[in-house]
């Protein structure tokens, strides 16, 4: 991991540079000053001391810690001019993030510190007042943001991303009033995330937690993420050829407010080796999340989840072939019937999913699982699944199997059908308490 040998000894510090840390100051150019000199020698620790720095976007550079002592913030510049705008589609460029990794290695975010990005100051008015003027459909919000597509949310600054970046970790801060996405990594492999404590309003719009795209062995413990959208979001693109999200590991973490943990929707590259163990989400829009589209899809399997704790959710479980990719798009049911497509290179094919000791108390749905004709979900298994709900469990076009687990709804069926299901160890017919045993 980040910062061995000989690079840790060095410690570079901003005051040196005329830095202040009063708040008033613009500490950017001494802080980045620090990171470019430490790296030049060797490596080393930059560190922010107790007090606030303002800043605009700064640069990580090879074999420097970015170290945030207990006490410290550093804070955003309202200066929009200080920014780019951040957009997936778009190769990664400096000043799209207050903090920004790109093509370095051995590098590391570190501390008891506080990143607050200022994000109600100026970047989360401007989303509200684009969320109000937009339309329906994949429509650009104007000639400013060409090619960006409504559902992708007002393009704004990230607060943390790593982009091609090896070894490197994000461990022991907390981040908060991310102007949008709040740590973004992609491309990049080796990565450690622990410790990481995210803070957003749930009315922030586009403020997800952790955004992992096209990256591989990466591990995330001991998160607690409340925030406006997406808790943890994996994905791989919705153009080929690309990565695969791959070899990932999420444990040990609790999640608030938010729309819960994702896999896709961009995932034209494929996703699998996903682990998720111990974790609870408590407020959450939707629970475990698979969704894809024909538009966006490639291999998405080999993903286990166990010892999941859910209360207060609204969909517990979600793996859907359906993602419409756009608001206003027309949500897929069990019962709708369609033909199949012709399968293409962005077919999805979702397989091998494991899901053990997962419970859910007080949810709206206990969720879906709807595959394609052409593209069946194929090895799904349920294993000790305990989910409480007011409505049922939907499913067409799955294979798989169902032991040892409990489904009670207030308003039955508590299993709804579609065609081309076969889940063994299932009994019918349904009742209003749905009981499967090996």
């Amino acid at each position: 991991m980040p910062m061995t040998g000989h690079a840790a000894s060095s410690r570079c510090d901003p005051v040196t540079y005329s830095a202040r840390h009063d708040g008033r100051t613009n500490d950017g150019p001494a802080i980045q000053r620090a990171i470019t000199v430490c790296s030049e020698a060797g490596g080393g620790v930059v560190s922010l001391a107790s007090g606030i720095w303002l800043s605009g976007p700064l640069s990580l550079k090879n074999h420097v810690t970015l170290n945030l002592e207990k006490g410290s913030t550093l804070l955003g510049s309202s200066d929009t001019h200080l920014f780019h705008w951040a957009f997936l589609g778009n190769p990664a460029q400096p000043g799209e993030a207050l903090i920004s990794a790109i093509d370095v290695q051995d590098v590391a975010i570190t501390g008891q510190g506080h990143i607050d990005g200022n994000g109600a100051a100026v970047w989360w008015p401007q989303a509200v007042q684009a969320h109000k003027t937009q339309t329906s459909g994949p429509l650009p919000y104007g000639p400013d943001y060409p090619g960006v597509p409504a559902a992708n949310g007002l393009p704004r600054p990230w607060l943390i991303e790593f982009s091609h970046v090896q070894h490197g970790r994000i461990s022991g801060v907390m981040a908060t009033n991310s102007p949008m996405w709040t740590v973004v990594v992609r491309d990049s492999g080796q990565i450690r995330i622990d410790h990481l404590t995210i803070r957003n309003p749930a009315s922030s719009r586009n403020t997800d937690g952790i955004d992992l795209v096209s990256s591989d062995h990466v591990t995330m413990s001991n998160l607690e993420i409340a925030t406006g959208d997406d808790n943890i979001a994996i994905k791989s693109g919705l153009t080929q050829p690309g990565q695969a999200a791959s070899d990932i590991s999420i444990t040990q973490s609790r999640f608030g407010e938010g729309h819960g943990l994702s896999i896709g929707s961009e995932l034209a590259n494929g996703a699998h080796h996903i682990r998720i163990s111990d974790v609870s989400f408590q407020n959450t829009l939707s629970g475990l999340r698979i969704k894809s589209g024909r538009d966006r899809g490639g291999d998405i399997g080999w993903i286990s989840a166990e010892h999941l704790t859910m209360d207060h959710v609204r969909v517990p479980l979600s793996i859907s072939d359906y993602y419409a990719g756009q608001p206003g798009g027309t949500q897929q049911t069990a019962l709708m019937t369609e033909p199949a497509a012709p399968v293409t290179s962005t077919t999805p094919h979702i397989h091998d999913v494991t899901i053990t000791d997962m419970t859910a108390t007080n949810a709206g749905t206990v969720g879906v699982v709807l595959g394609l004709p052409e593209a069946p979900i194929e090895g799904l298994t349920l294993r000790h699944v305990r989910l409480s709900a007011r409505k049922g469990l939907q499913l067409s076009h799955v294979r798989g199997r169902a032991s040892g687990s409990t489904f009670t709804v207030q308003t039955p069926p508590v299993l709804q059908y579609g065609p081309g299901v076969h889940i063994d160890g299932s009994d019918l017919p349904c009742t209003d308490e749905r009981r499967v045993h090996e």
